[in-house]
């Protein structure tokens, strides 16, 4: 997910205008014409590419309607790819989320430059049928560049707020050991020599990397091993704790990798799987989307010494290393920079606009009091530091 804007428009200053898709049947052809506008698009979201949203479609409730706002220049080329999906609202009303709304990280489109001023006036016209739109967690440079000072002059009421953090680490002219020794302290490193020391006298380590479709397939049985044994799976927090998720995983992480779209890396002691994580991969960007290890094998620091593995590997590769929104601790002390995420709720101008917009702010403030006055665990923990109770 690249900072924008990066190049000019690559329409050559055709006219762009917008379109609505709400025909599930134009799905497939559109996402054809996604896998194009990739080569092309200059504001990326590896979410919204088409793995992704045909997996994430295959498993939506029977009759879910998707309404895609896209963008095309007068000679009928894809510029723009925002995909959203009806959702019932508050007042017997409905309003748009975006596709993937339970699994991605981010919600910024797929466009050129040139198509993005038609995707916000596209998505600002729906406000004329639905009660509003939400766009939950959107990097700070896009809020920026097409968000910020539309906010400041709309006519519509809006709930924007920033509920989390995320930590990114850019690459630097200097080498990987010069920045993990900038980062982690003298003790730090030698405690984490340390624990791979000890965690080798237990048995032959080793650090499997997966990136083709026959590597990741093959990695995909132990990973839920791990996922099993981690905090996670006991706070159901974990990649596979929720119904459906691990047969969803099972099938979209091969077709992202047959684009190499993915990554997945894991620690065996001999031949017992330990730790692994999952890295979404786009251009110059790698995402961290997931990080677990068994519980029984904390003491060595599993996630630790793969994770120092990645970003190693993701330094030399020259990538942007983004650990997605939740501002950790631990992610805060590696990060280069820590930068806002956005959100942003848009209403529909009426009286019932109004009330939506106060009932959803009175969601927001029990939500956070639900938090607060939750029984002491990891997952409560986590949203703490995620930003979700101070938001």
């Amino acid at each position: 997910m690249a900072d924008v804007p990066i190049r000019e428009d690559s329409a050559n200053f055709d006219p762009v205008s917008y379109q609505i898709i709400g025909d599930t049947k134009e799905l497939p052809h559109l996402l054809i014409e996604v896998e194009e506008l990739l080569s092309r698009a200059t504001i990326r979201n590896p979410y919204f590419s088409p793995e992704w949203i045909e997996c994430w479609w295959k498993r939506v409730d029977l009759g879910t309607k998707p309404l895609v706002v896209i963008s095309r220049c007068a000679s009928g080329r894809l510029e723009g790819f925002w995909p959203f999906v009806e959702r019932p609202a508050v007042l017997w009303s409905k309003g748009l989320w975006p596709m993937v709304y339970d699994e991605a990280n981010y919600f910024v489109p797929i466009a050129t430059n040139a198509g993005m001023p038609a995707l916000i006036t596209g998505l600002k016209a729906q406000l004329k049928k639905y009660q509003f739109c939400w766009i939950p967690l959107m990097n700070n440079s896009f809020w920026e560049e097409y968000w910020e000072k539309e906010i400041a002059q709309s006519r519509f009421p809006t709930i924007a707020r920033s509920p989390r953090m995320t930590s990114i680490v850019d690459v630097g002219t200097g080498g990987f050991d010069e920045f993990w020794s900038g980062k982690m302290g003298t003790k730090s490193r030698k405690s984490l020599r340390y624990d791979q020391k000890s965690l080798g006298e237990k048995g032959k380590v080793e650090v499997e990397v997966a990136t083709n479709e026959k590597e990741v397939r093959a990695m995909l049985p132990a990973s839920c091993l791990v996922e099993v044994n981690s905090w996670k799976s006991e706070q159901v927090a974990g990649l596979y704790s929720i119904r459906g998720k691990r047969a969803f995983f099972f099938e979209l992480l091969p077709k992202l990798a047959r684009n190499s779209r993915v990554r997945l890396t894991m620690i065996r002691v001999e031949d017992e799987p330990i730790a692994w994580e999952l890295d979404l991969l786009d251009n110059d960007f790698c995402g961290i989307h997931n990080l677990s290890f068994d519980q029984s094998w904390k003491k060595y620091s599993p996630g630790k010494q793969l994770m120092e593995k990645n970003l190693r590997l993701a330094w030399e590769e020259g990538r942007r290393v983004d650990f997605l929104p939740s501002n950790l601790e631990y992610k805060k002390k590696i990060a280069t920079r820590i930068e806002p995420v956005r959100e942003l709720h848009l209403f529909k101008k009426s009286l019932r606009g109004f009330l939506a917009r106060r009932l959803i702010q009175w969601n927001m403030k029990v939500r956070k009091e639900i938090i607060v006055r939750a029984s002491p665990s990891k997952a409560r923990d986590f949203l703490r530091q995620a930003g979700e109770i101070n938001s």
